[in-house]
Protein backbone atom coordinates (compact mmCIF):
# COMPACT_ATOMS: atom_id res chain seq x y z
CA UNK A 1 0.00 0.00 0.00
CA UNK A 2 1.25 3.50 -0.12
CA UNK A 3 2.22 5.93 2.22
CA UNK A 4 -1.15 7.87 1.42
CA UNK A 5 -3.18 4.70 2.25
CA UNK A 6 -1.52 4.41 5.26
CA UNK A 7 -1.76 7.66 6.22
CA UNK A 8 -5.52 7.50 5.57
CA UNK A 9 -5.61 4.83 7.78
CA UNK A 10 -4.14 5.82 10.55
CA UNK A 11 -6.07 9.50 10.50
CA UNK A 12 -9.60 7.37 9.81
CA UNK A 13 -8.69 5.09 12.99
CA UNK A 14 -8.32 8.87 14.94
CA UNK A 15 -11.41 9.90 13.78
CA UNK A 16 -13.20 6.80 15.17
CA UNK A 17 -11.35 7.57 18.40
CA UNK A 18 -11.95 10.52 18.58
CA UNK A 19 -14.00 11.84 22.15
CA UNK A 20 -16.73 13.76 20.71
CA UNK A 21 -18.74 12.30 23.04
CA UNK A 22 -17.10 14.20 25.96
CA UNK A 23 -18.68 17.27 24.54
CA UNK A 24 -22.32 17.71 23.95
CA UNK A 25 -24.76 20.44 22.62
CA UNK A 26 -25.77 21.68 26.21
CA UNK A 27 -22.16 22.52 26.82
CA UNK A 28 -20.58 26.24 26.19
CA UNK A 29 -19.94 27.06 22.66
CA UNK A 30 -16.54 27.66 23.30
CA UNK A 31 -15.96 24.42 24.31
CA UNK A 32 -18.24 22.84 21.21
CA UNK A 33 -16.12 25.16 19.33
CA UNK A 34 -12.65 23.45 20.47
CA UNK A 35 -14.01 20.29 20.12
CA UNK A 36 -15.34 21.11 16.77
CA UNK A 37 -12.27 22.17 15.46
CA UNK A 38 -10.31 19.71 16.51
CA UNK A 39 -11.91 16.96 14.52
CA UNK A 40 -11.99 19.08 11.60
CA UNK A 41 -8.70 19.03 11.55
CA UNK A 42 -8.87 15.48 11.49
CA UNK A 43 -11.00 15.02 9.18
CA UNK A 44 -9.43 17.61 6.39
CA UNK A 45 -6.27 15.70 6.64
CA UNK A 46 -7.61 12.45 5.98
CA UNK A 47 -9.83 13.54 3.01
CA UNK A 48 -6.60 14.96 1.50
CA UNK A 49 -5.01 11.37 2.35
CA UNK A 50 -7.50 10.05 0.82
CA UNK A 51 -7.79 11.92 -2.48
CA UNK A 52 -3.70 11.36 -2.58
CA UNK A 53 -4.17 7.87 -3.19
CA UNK A 54 -6.13 7.98 -6.40
CA UNK A 55 -8.51 5.97 -6.56
CA UNK A 56 -11.52 7.69 -8.51
CA UNK A 57 -14.22 5.67 -6.58
CA UNK A 58 -12.48 7.07 -2.72
CA UNK A 59 -12.16 10.55 -4.66
CA UNK A 60 -15.96 10.31 -5.31
CA UNK A 61 -16.45 9.44 -2.03
CA UNK A 62 -15.05 12.02 -0.11
CA UNK A 63 -15.56 14.93 -2.75
CA UNK A 64 -18.98 15.89 -1.70
CA UNK A 65 -18.10 16.63 2.10
CA UNK A 66 -18.58 19.51 3.57
CA UNK A 67 -15.66 20.00 5.56
CA UNK A 68 -16.44 23.73 7.40
CA UNK A 69 -17.69 22.17 10.36
CA UNK A 70 -19.83 24.81 12.33
CA UNK A 71 -18.48 25.37 15.94
CA UNK A 72 -21.40 23.06 17.45
CA UNK A 73 -20.75 19.51 18.44
CA UNK A 74 -23.98 17.83 16.26
CA UNK A 75 -22.42 19.20 13.03
CA UNK A 76 -18.94 17.61 13.85
CA UNK A 77 -21.21 13.88 14.75
CA UNK A 78 -23.11 14.31 11.45
CA UNK A 79 -19.13 14.23 9.22
CA UNK A 80 -18.20 11.62 11.36
CA UNK A 81 -21.46 9.43 10.37
CA UNK A 82 -20.46 10.19 6.52
CA UNK A 83 -16.98 9.46 7.02
CA UNK A 84 -17.45 5.97 8.36
CA UNK A 85 -18.66 5.28 4.55
CA UNK A 86 -15.00 5.76 3.64
CA UNK A 87 -13.70 4.27 6.54
CA UNK A 88 -15.52 1.23 6.17
CA UNK A 89 -14.34 1.28 2.45
CA UNK A 90 -10.57 1.85 3.09
CA UNK A 91 -10.81 -1.10 5.15
CA UNK A 92 -12.15 -3.32 2.80
CA UNK A 93 -9.12 -2.11 0.25
CA UNK A 94 -6.42 -3.34 3.23
CA UNK A 95 -8.08 -6.53 3.04
CA UNK A 96 -7.48 -7.11 -1.12
CA UNK A 97 -3.93 -7.85 -1.73
CA UNK A 98 -4.45 -6.80 -5.14
CA UNK A 99 -6.30 -3.55 -4.58
CA UNK A 100 -2.60 -1.51 -5.51
CA UNK A 101 -2.95 -3.25 -8.92
CA UNK A 102 -6.78 -2.41 -9.20
CA UNK A 103 -5.69 1.52 -8.28
CA UNK A 104 -3.47 1.88 -10.75
CA UNK A 105 -5.96 0.32 -13.37
CA UNK A 106 -8.85 2.61 -12.36
CA UNK A 107 -7.37 5.53 -12.04
CA UNK A 108 -5.57 5.88 -15.08
CA UNK A 109 -7.78 7.24 -18.29
CA UNK A 110 -5.18 6.18 -20.75
CA UNK A 111 -3.62 3.17 -20.13
CA UNK A 112 0.20 3.92 -18.57
CA UNK A 113 1.90 1.27 -21.12
CA UNK A 114 0.43 2.97 -24.09
CA UNK A 115 1.09 6.40 -22.51
CA UNK A 116 4.50 5.41 -22.33
CA UNK A 117 4.34 3.88 -26.34
CA UNK A 118 3.53 7.37 -26.96
CA UNK A 119 6.32 9.07 -24.91
CA UNK A 120 9.04 7.15 -26.63
CA UNK A 121 7.58 7.81 -30.26
CA UNK A 122 10.31 9.16 -32.27
CA UNK A 123 9.93 12.46 -33.63
CA UNK A 124 8.59 12.40 -37.47
CA UNK A 125 6.47 15.39 -38.94
CA UNK A 126 4.79 16.00 -35.88
CA UNK A 127 5.71 16.37 -32.39
CA UNK A 128 3.94 14.58 -29.78
CA UNK A 129 5.44 16.55 -26.66
CA UNK A 130 2.47 18.52 -26.20
CA UNK A 131 0.23 15.58 -26.72
CA UNK A 132 2.28 13.18 -23.94
CA UNK A 133 1.67 16.07 -21.49
CA UNK A 134 -2.12 16.90 -22.75
CA UNK A 135 -2.84 12.66 -21.82
CA UNK A 136 -0.44 13.01 -18.50
CA UNK A 137 -2.45 15.82 -17.31
CA UNK A 138 -5.71 14.17 -18.04
CA UNK A 139 -4.54 10.68 -15.96
CA UNK A 140 -3.42 12.98 -12.90
CA UNK A 141 -7.04 14.89 -13.06
CA UNK A 142 -8.74 11.92 -13.56
CA UNK A 143 -6.91 9.96 -10.70
CA UNK A 144 -7.51 13.09 -8.60
CA UNK A 145 -11.16 13.16 -9.42
CA UNK A 146 -11.31 16.74 -11.02
CA UNK A 147 -13.34 15.77 -14.00
CA UNK A 148 -13.83 18.99 -15.53
CA UNK A 149 -10.46 19.05 -15.93
CA UNK A 150 -10.10 15.66 -17.29
CA UNK A 151 -13.00 15.90 -19.73
CA UNK A 152 -11.89 19.59 -21.49
CA UNK A 153 -8.15 17.74 -21.46
CA UNK A 154 -10.21 14.69 -23.37
CA UNK A 155 -11.53 17.55 -25.82
CA UNK A 156 -8.51 19.51 -26.28
CA UNK A 157 -7.07 15.84 -26.98
CA UNK A 158 -9.73 15.47 -30.36
CA UNK A 159 -8.89 18.75 -31.34
CA UNK A 160 -5.48 18.31 -31.14
CA UNK A 161 -4.51 15.16 -33.02
CA UNK A 162 -6.52 15.49 -36.69
CA UNK A 163 -3.70 16.58 -38.73
CA UNK A 164 -1.77 13.33 -37.36
CA UNK A 165 -3.96 11.91 -40.00
CA UNK A 166 -4.47 14.56 -42.36
CA UNK A 167 -7.70 16.14 -41.63
CA UNK A 168 -8.37 19.29 -40.57
CA UNK A 169 -11.02 18.22 -37.53
CA UNK A 170 -12.45 15.40 -35.75
CA UNK A 171 -15.15 14.89 -36.91
CA UNK A 172 -13.84 14.72 -40.70
CA UNK A 173 -11.14 11.81 -38.80
CA UNK A 174 -14.60 10.19 -37.85
CA UNK A 175 -16.30 10.43 -41.31
CA UNK A 176 -12.66 8.67 -42.87
CA UNK A 177 -12.25 5.77 -40.65
CA UNK A 178 -12.90 2.12 -41.43
CA UNK A 179 -16.96 1.33 -39.45
CA UNK A 180 -15.76 -0.86 -36.67
CA UNK A 181 -13.18 2.62 -35.95
CA UNK A 182 -15.88 5.02 -37.07
CA UNK A 183 -18.72 4.04 -34.26
CA UNK A 184 -15.68 3.98 -32.11
CA UNK A 185 -14.41 7.17 -32.25
CA UNK A 186 -18.01 8.79 -32.96
CA UNK A 187 -19.03 8.34 -29.23
CA UNK A 188 -16.06 10.81 -28.49
CA UNK A 189 -17.67 13.02 -31.17
CA UNK A 190 -20.92 12.77 -30.40
CA UNK A 191 -20.97 12.27 -26.64
CA UNK A 192 -18.05 13.19 -24.75
CA UNK A 193 -17.47 16.48 -26.88
CA UNK A 194 -20.76 17.74 -25.71
CA UNK A 195 -20.12 16.80 -22.43
CA UNK A 196 -17.16 19.12 -22.38
CA UNK A 197 -18.64 21.88 -24.39
CA UNK A 198 -21.67 21.87 -21.46
CA UNK A 199 -19.02 22.35 -18.87
CA UNK A 200 -17.58 24.99 -20.48
CA UNK A 201 -20.34 27.29 -22.20
CA UNK A 202 -22.88 26.71 -18.88
CA UNK A 203 -23.00 30.26 -17.71
CA UNK A 204 -23.46 29.91 -13.06
CA UNK A 205 -26.95 28.66 -11.98
CA UNK A 206 -28.45 28.64 -8.64
CA UNK A 207 -27.61 25.57 -7.84
CA UNK A 208 -25.08 23.33 -9.94
CA UNK A 209 -24.22 19.36 -10.34
CA UNK A 210 -20.93 19.12 -10.17
CA UNK A 211 -19.49 16.40 -12.79
CA UNK A 212 -18.78 13.23 -11.73
CA UNK A 213 -16.68 10.21 -12.98
CA UNK A 214 -19.69 8.48 -14.73
CA UNK A 215 -19.66 11.70 -17.20
CA UNK A 216 -16.26 10.61 -17.99
CA UNK A 217 -15.52 7.15 -17.76
CA UNK A 218 -17.42 5.38 -20.66
CA UNK A 219 -14.73 7.11 -22.99
CA UNK A 220 -11.95 5.70 -21.83
CA UNK A 221 -12.07 2.59 -24.11
CA UNK A 222 -12.44 4.97 -26.85
CA UNK A 223 -9.64 7.31 -25.99
CA UNK A 224 -7.42 4.69 -25.84
CA UNK A 225 -8.19 3.11 -29.29
CA UNK A 226 -7.60 6.74 -30.55
CA UNK A 227 -4.13 7.20 -28.75
CA UNK A 228 -3.32 3.38 -30.40
CA UNK A 229 -4.13 4.76 -33.71
CA UNK A 230 -1.85 7.65 -32.90
CA UNK A 231 1.07 6.02 -32.06
CA UNK A 232 0.35 3.42 -35.50
CA UNK A 233 0.38 6.69 -37.68
CA UNK A 234 3.23 8.34 -36.05
CA UNK A 235 5.18 4.89 -36.09
CA UNK A 236 4.64 4.19 -39.71
CA UNK A 237 5.65 8.12 -40.80
CA UNK A 238 9.19 7.06 -39.08
CA UNK A 239 9.69 3.90 -40.78
CA UNK A 240 8.29 5.16 -44.00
Amino acid sequence: MTTAFDLATKLGDEIEQFPLGQCSPSDDPNFQYAYSAGFRDIARRFVGAVKRIGDPDLTDLVSSLNLDVAPYIAHAHDLRSELYVVIDALREASSDPSYGEIVASNSAFLNADLLLTLKATPKSKFDSSKLVKMCEELNDAYARGNYITAVLLLRAVMNHVPPIFEVKSFRELVAQSGRSLKSILGRLEDEARPIADLHTHMTIRKSEHIPTKNQIEPYKAAFELLIAEVVARLEGEQSA
